[in-house]
């Protein structure tokens, strides 16, 4: 059976998709489909009645805590808008209603065609489409009006939020969250979805983000998401760069002002996997010398941290993405005015990556 999302665009799409598949068992097999923001699920041996029972029964089980998270947690649904978020997910956790809408929308690619700007349905809320906030109006030139969409794509979205984003609130006064989704273009198979999951949701990876949540608003937010993914496990790592996708970090700062209003602050969509290609050189690295590089760059960063240094991390991380021997120097005297002997060792270990270049 093939489920096509409907095309509101790379970010709304990733959503849906992540609504879709993280639903499923890991019992059930599939495989995804990425291309220009669409994305095409082939799912084995199932018809849409498991998917819709699948479905149905993830939010029969969390739609308390979908709603408490979006409106009450991070805010970025108005309390105004909360009893028809309810209703959307109320109504989807009854399988046959899911069933029926699955079939007749979502079986055949460009369902977005009968929806979108203007157009009759719910107004689609800002953390499921930040496209459509007055932040991107000067750059693609329209005019603020209703972007209408259907209960399921709602419903949809908001399971991929609840599920397959990385949210970090800043830290007070500023009431404020980033909110990061991988996504791709390519393919990726049900196993590695399940697994780059389970990590993202893992117990450490929580308490490396309260770490990072120090340097937050001090370096760029590309920086960020590169130091975001090297406090990754390694074997997270290892499963986006080794999947046949290419993937892309669409990061989006939310801040919440007076009335509960969620307004965009920064948005940026970072292509990440020659980044990737630097992580897990160190980790081939790691297993050839046994010198643990991958585990020092953490260490070395959380100094960086402590000590107050957001120009000696943004030079670690640039050179980490470009690899070149100009940005390594930069790097060296920056971490070693910072961290003296240690950060001097771990830069010898990060000469390596030139050879990549």
């Amino acid at each position: 059976m093939k489920l096509f999302t409907p095309g509101h665009g790379f970010f709304m799409d990733s959503l849906i998709m992540y609504g879709l598949v993280s639903s499923l068992p890991s019992h059930v097999e599939y495989y995804v489909s990425g291309n220009a923001g669409l994305f095409e699920i082939e799912i084995e041996s199932r018809d849409v009645h498991d998917v819709a029972n699948f479905l149905a029964s993830y939010i029969e089980r969390h739609k308390e805590s979908i709603i408490d998270l979006l409106v009450g947690r991070l805010k970025l649904i108005q309390k105004g808008s909360q009893k028809r978020l309810e209703s959307y997910l109320s109504n989807y956790s009854n399988s046959g209603v899911f069933a029926k809408d699955l079939e007749k929308t979502y079986m055949s690619p460009g369902h977005a065609q009968k929806e979108g700007r203007r157009q009759k349905g719910q107004h689609v809320w800002l953390p499921l489409y930040p496209h459509i906030g007055k932040y991107f109006t000067g750059e693609y030139k329209y005019s603020p009006s209703n972007y209408g969409v259907c209960p399921l794509c709602i419903a949809l979205a908001t399971i991929g939020f609840y599920r397959g984003t990385i949210k970090i609130p800043y830290n007070p006064p500023k009431n404020a969250s980033l909110v990061v989704l991988l996504s791709f273009e390519g393919e990726v198979s049900g196993k590695e979805f399940t697994n780059i999951l389970s990590h993202l949701e893992s117990e450490a990876f929580d308490q490396n983000i309260k770490k990072l949540r120090l340097i937050m608003d001090k370096i760029p937010l590309n920086t960020f998401i590169y130091v975001l993914l090297a406090n990754l496990a390694k074997e997270a790592i290892l499963y986006l760069y080794e999947s046949k996708a290419a993937w892309t970090s669409l990061s989006t700062t939310f801040n919440i002002v007076k009335g509960q209003v969620a307004q965009i602050r920064g948005y940026e969509e970072i292509f990440i996997d020659k980044y990737l290609s630097s992580l897990v050189y160190l980790t081939q690295i790691d297993e050839k010398y046994k010198i643990n590089s991958l585990k020092k760059l953490q260490i070395v960063t959380e100094n960086l941290i402590k000590s107050g240094e957001p120009a000696a991390i943004e030079a670690l991380y640039r050179f980490m993405n470009t690899r070149s021997p100009s940005d390594l120097y930069m790097t060296i005297r920056q971490i070693t005015k910072a961290t003296g002997v240690v950060g001097r060792s771990f830069c010898e270990e990060l000469a390596w990556l030139t050879q990549l270049a």
